[in-house]
């Protein structure tokens, strides 16, 4: 590999392109001090990669770029390309010629170049390790580096050993490693941390998974049975409705049946009837004409025996009243004492129940009233009946052969009664129920109007927890979204903190000045900190106050010079670099001349840069002087107008970084977005921090809200379950009542159907009692006398019973109003009750005891009268014998009469079985009646059954019957299905509470438990990776180290004794037993002094051991090429000999590039160039002859080279 040439570009004093080529062996460039050779040596450094603008001699990077003279303009960016001969591959690049070009813009732009393609600072460090040629390796060597490796401390000194040893490659792997280590160590902590989390949230929401897998289970199946339930009966419900209806049918065919069977047996019924009235009008007339006979007969031959009898009876019937009145009289006065001792304890009852509760006494009065109307009524009653028994008795006694039409008669007129008496109860019942059909009537509305609220309920409950789900739908969507936010902004604020921990984007000096200051409080006590750190940009203005400060950004404010001072030997002592420093004391503040603040004016300018940002007081010198000349405007136009207008004295620069530079130069274009952004860093920080916390809270009220609209959506389910329950309960409900309401209609029609029969039954009784009246009143007068007592007695029962039944009605009404009463006074009440009935009792037994006797009284008297009466027509009468003619006669017609009389029991006794069978027949069809409505609510609760079913599968599954279909198994049977989905609804009400969701929360928190516990793996696996790696490099570090250092022992050793003439010298370990930690100590003894430590030799002895240890590293690792810089400037002539002697030897296998003034060193070059200043601040090359260059040494021309 050789360096082939060197090309510069406005690279400090060389102004104008310039190339200078290098050929094997030494070439050396010469020239007089401050004409610019070392700038050589410095363009190499900087496109090697050196970031440190004070090893380059500079205050800023950006003074490396040429900043004008008298005569020439500053100049806008800077240019220089290394180019090597690459035949050998001595760089890892494919390519035989590599040209390495580095370029910088006063704006602070910067770019790498390798063969004119962009590339980035890491890949020319990459190109570059182990070649020694790096910007810290030994190729480039000067005073600096002569003087660092004597005064350096023993750990400083080892690193350019370490680069000798070939480890610095291995070195900044293992410090990669350590850092990735570090990351992955604390990314295993954070994995693990939040591993631990999940894990305990897993237990809980695994149980919720399981139930809810069950809950599907057991819903998959419910739905399964469900359906096909469903699909069996609605497939079935036409067979099923056409059993009904075929038993329908039948049992509508039986009605007919029965009703034609009724009406024969009613007709057979009516013509016996009809059979029976026609014998009873043939058996009246013979009766009639036996009773014509019989007077006759009796007139004529039997009357005085007929009154003899009666004298008998009589006489016996009076003995009897007489033992009746005795009786009665006993009873009358038992019964009084009787009912005067409980009417004392009545009185005591009433008097408790009158203190238990007066508001009850005019009711229990009215109901007393009642009673004792009631019981007289009955006394009216009976005496009523009694009279009418008396005119009975009388008639028989005068007719005793019409007893039957009396019989007949009494029986059809107790048939009316029983048959007003059954009209009037189906008439309080017909009103009861009408009252009760009513009732009802409301229920039933009342329920349909339930059962549509109901489904409205269940309706908006519907609509209401599909807004819900929708509204949990977009809440969870936009948690993701925030979530995911909050991951980005996490993520970038973690990179931005880990960059301003690692102080990323700072030079190394810098980064390491900071980094020192943490652990070294001495340090920190020397600074305030970075310029970047100590100001506040608002966010407007950073990118325009970045490009305006430049590298200054990271200048090192110090409270004076001796701080700045002890920060630049620390540095220099520990090798980290080149920095600025900005001293409090020192730095004094800029400001524009008062003619031109008018241009702040302009249009567009903002102000000066120094007034738009805020600091400490105690930097405001400082942040004049680097901005108090600086104008922000908004845009490039108004900024020419404004550099126009101050003729070009201020740095301008726009909102977007354009610039526009003192005397004219315009700096401007596109700007990298990079992290590396130090102003605006911490402000980034506090706004992503501010960001993340207004996420999380809105994450966390998203969370709360979606937990509490689950827990309302939940509520709601469970409200939706209920209003379903409502909903079918209230259709039930209906369907019974309605059920109920047809079938009390259906009663009540009955009802009506046997009143209208009783009706005419009624009316046909009453024409027949008519008949036999009209029959009767053919008697004689007493006859007619008695019927009218009978006829007036049964009409004033009737009236008295009508009255009986009104006043009855009413004590019924008062008597459960009363027993409505408190139970305290229930027990008073029954007493009470009890008491009255007794004393009705008694007053009855009393009453009806006076009626009798005073009866027996007047019937006595009439007995005696009538004994003699008669006795006194037996003593007139004269006997006669009876007409035989009218015996015959009356014979015959006795004997026709017990024929008709046998024909009539006959025509009774059919009547009798005709009635039974028509009561039995109204039976059965009143059973078939009741069998046929169950048949039509069986057959309309198919038809709701299948609805019901049919508005479940829908509203549960979303199904309809056609959708259905697919679900269909051919080996359903029903009535296990039926018994199954039973018990799977009593399993799933036992689950409770389950959180359908737990089962995908699961899976989502499974698959980030996997994936975050497989780069838990991956991590712990990197983890032992690294520690490996970083185990191995350290053997191979400690290996190379050792044995490479040997080397360069032995070396140092030979090269000492050769520079010096003899003397010994050697490197020691301060701590042998750590090879990768140690310091060097170099021991040397030049010839004739004792040995000794390297501080305590000479100057120039001391850089003569520097080089002689240069030499020895060489002599290990021939290097391509190395630039020395004036490195033999403090050796005396002799010593300068033997380096030029030494550095010829090793020109035949590095190429040596030296900057020198030296004689010796010129002497021995192969090749010369000479830097001059022909026109002042402007540095060119010449090519000179040796004899010049002497020349123009010795007399020091100065820039005539």
């Amino acid at each position: 590999m050789n360096f082939n040439k060197i090309e510069l570009s406005g690279f400090k004093s060389f102004a104008d392109r310039t190339e200078i080529k290098f050929d094997n062996g030494i070439t050396a460039i010469v020239g007089p001090n401050g004409c610019g050779k070392s700038n050589v040596s410095d363009a190499i450094r900087w496109v090697l990669g050196e970031q440190s603008s004070k090893l380059l001699r500079g205050t800023s990077m950006q003074d490396v770029i040429f900043n004008g003279t008298e005569k020439r303009k500053s100049l806008s960016y800077c240019e220089v390309t290394l180019i090597f001969n690459n035949t050998d591959r001595y760089f890892n690049y494919d390519n035989d010629e590599i040209a390495i070009t580095r370029k910088l813009y006063r704006s602070g732009e910067s770019a790498y170049l390798i063969n004119r393609t962009p590339v980035r600072l890491k890949d020319i460090v990459n190109l570059l390790y182990d070649s020694g040629i790096g910007r810290d390796g030994y190729s480039i060597i000067g005073q600096g580096k002569v003087e660092e490796i004597i005064s350096s401390k023993p750990e400083n000194r080892r690193t350019i050993f370490e680069d000798a040893a070939g480890i610095a490659k291995f070195k900044s792997r293992k410090v990669d490693a350590e850092r990735k280590l570090e990351r992955t160590r604390e990314n295993l902590q954070r994995a693990n941390d939040i591993l631990a989390e999940l894990e305990r949230q897993m237990g809980p929401l695994k149980k919720q998974a399981e139930n809810a897998k069950l809950w599907l289970e057991y819903r998959n199946r419910l739905q399964d049975l469900e359906v096909n339930a469903y699909v069996f009966k609605y497939n079935n419900a036409n067979t099923v409705k056409q059993q009904i209806n075929n038993k329908l049918n039948s049992i509508c065919d039986e009605i007919a049946n029965r009703q034609q069977e009724l009406a024969i047996t009613s007709n057979k019924y009516d013509d016996s009837m009809a059979k029976v009235g026609n014998i009873d009008t043939i058996i009246a007339e013979s009766h009639e004409e036996i009773l014509n006979l019989t007077v006759e007969i009796e007139k004529q031959s039997g009357e005085a025996n007929v009154i003899r009898e009666r004298i008998a009876n009589m006489t016996e019937t009076k003995s009897k009243i007489s033992l009746d009145l005795l009786n009665n009289k006993n009873l009358i006065e038992k019964n009084s004492a009787e009912l005067n001792f409980k009417k004392q304890k009545y009185d005591e009852t009433v008097d408790n129940l009158h203190k238990l509760n007066l508001a009850y006494d005019e009711m229990s009065n009215e109901y007393l009233a009642i009673i004792d109307e009631l019981s007289l009524h009955e006394d009216q009653t009976q005496d009523s009946q009694q009279k009418m028994f008396d005119a009975i008795n009388k008639l028989t006694d005068i007719k005793a052969n019409f007893s039957k039409y009396q019989a007949e008669r009494e029986m059809l007129l107790n048939g009316v009664s029983e048959i007003e008496q059954r009209l009037k109860n189906i008439n309080v019942t017909i009103k009861d129920k009408q009252q009760t059909k009513q009732k009802l009537l409301e229920i039933v509305k009342k329920l349909e109007e339930e059962k549509l609220q109901s489904q409205e309920n269940l309706n908006s409950a519907k609509l209401k927890q599909d807004s819900l789900t929708l509204k949990i739908k977009e809440t969870q969507e936009e948690r993701y979204r925030t979530n995911s936010k909050i991951q980005v902004y996490e993520n970038r604020k973690s990179m931005l903190e880990e960059m301003q921990k690692e102080y990323d984007g700072y030079q190394y000096a810098v980064k390491k000045l900071l980094k020192e200051s943490e652990r070294n409080q001495t340090i920190k006590n020397k600074m305030l900190g970075v310029l970047a750190s100590l100001i506040n940009v608002p966010e407007k203005y950073e990118t325009a106050i970045e490009i305006a400060l430049g590298n200054a950004v990271q200048n090192i404010v110090t409270y004076d010079e001796q701080n700045a001072k002890d920060l630049i030997y620390f540095l220099k002592t520990n090798q980290f670099g080149r920095a600025t420093f900005l001293p409090i004391t020192k730095i004094k503040p800029k400001s524009m001349l008062q003619e031109d603040k008018k241009a702040l004016l302009y249009e567009g300018c903002y102000g000066i840069a120094s007034d738009l940002i805020s600091c400490k007081s105690e930097i405001k010198d400082i942040i004049s002087n680097l901005l108090g000349m600086t104008i922000i405007v908004d845009n490039l136009d108004n900024a020419i107008n404004i550099s126009n207008s101050t003729k070009l004295s201020y740095k301008i620069v726009t909102l977007d970084g354009d610039v526009i530079n003192p005397q004219g130069s315009m700096t401007g274009g596109s700007k990298k977005n990079e992290v590396a952004n130090l102003i605006s860093r911490d402000r980034e920080i506090n706004t992503l921090t501010q960001e993340l916390d207004k996420l999380k809270r809105d994450f966390n009220d998203k969370t709360t809200s979606i937990s509490n609209m689950q827990k309302e959506l939940d509520s709601l389910k469970f409200n939706m379950n209920k209003l379903f329950d409502l909903k079918n309960g209230a259709e039930i409900n209906y369907a019974k009542e309605s059920e109920k309401l047809n079938a009390f209609e259906t009663s009540l029609d009955e009802i009506i159907e046997e009143k209208t029969q009783l009706e005419t039954q009624k009316n046909n009784t009453l024409i027949k009692v008519n008949v036999i009246t009209k029959e009767l009143e053919s008697i004689d007068e007493l006859e007619n006398m008695a019927m009218q007592n009978k006829t007036s007695a049964n009409k004033f029962i009737e009236e008295r019973q009508q009255k009986f039944v009104q006043l009855k009605e009413k004590r019924d009404e008062l008597n459960e109003q009363i027993t409505k009463v408190k139970v305290e006074i229930a027990s008073l009440e029954a007493q009470k009750t009890s008491f009255e009935q007794e004393f009705e009792r008694l007053n009855q037994e009393i009453k009806v005891a006076t009626l009798l006797r005073t009866s027996n009284e007047q019937e006595l008297s009439k007995i005696e009268k009538t004994i003699f009466e008669a006795e006194n027509i037996i003593k007139q009468q004269i006997e006669t014998q009876a007409n035989e003619e009218s015996k015959n006669k009356l014979k015959q017609l006795r004997l026709k009469m017990q024929e008709f009389e046998t024909e009539k029991q006959k025509l009774q006794e059919d009547i009798k079985f005709l009635n039974e069978r028509k009561m039995s027949i109204m039976s059965e069809i009143t059973k078939l009646n009741d069998k046929k409505i169950t048949s039509e609510n069986q057959l309309e609760k198919v038809d709701i059954e299948i609805e019901q079913m049919q508005e479940r599968i829908y509203e549960e599954y979303s199904l309809t019957y056609s959708s259905c279909q697919e679900y269909v198994r051919a080996d359903f049977k029903i009535d296990e299905a039926l018994v199954e989905i039973n018990n799977i609804k009593k399993e799933i009400s036992k689950l409770g509470y389950v959180n359908v969701h737990a089962i995908e929360d699961v899976k989502l928190l499974m698959e980030r438990y996997d994936g975050l516990k497989e780069q838990t793996d991956d991590l712990t696996k990197a983890e032992d990776n690294l520690t490996k790696v970083i185990e191995e490099l350290s053997v191979e570090m400690k290996d190379r180290f050792e044995k490479e250092f040997n080397k360069i022992n032995e070396n140092f050793k030979i090269t000492f004794k050769e520079l010096f003439g003899g003397g010994n010298a050697r490197l020691e370990l301060t701590d042998p037993t750590n090879l990768l930690e140690s310091g060097v100590d170099i021991v040397a003894e030049p010839p004739g002094k004792k040995l000794q430590n390297i501080t305590l030799l000479s100057g120039g002895e001391k850089a003569l051991t520097a080089i002689a240890i240069l030499f020895a590293i060489l002599k290990l690792r021939p290097m391509p090429f190395c630039l020395l810089d004036e490195i033999e400037a403090a050796l005396d002539d002799s010593n300068v000999g033997r380096f030029a002697e030494y550095l010829r030897k090793f020109s035949k296998v590095t190429q040596f590039i030296v900057i020198t003034h030296r004689k010796p060193t010129m002497e021995l070059a192969d090749c010369l160039y000479g830097v001059t200043m022909e026109e002042k601040g402007v540095s060119k090359i010449v090519s000179v002859q040796l004899s010049d260059a002497l020349k123009n040494v010795a007399e020091g021309d100065n820039g005539n080279i």
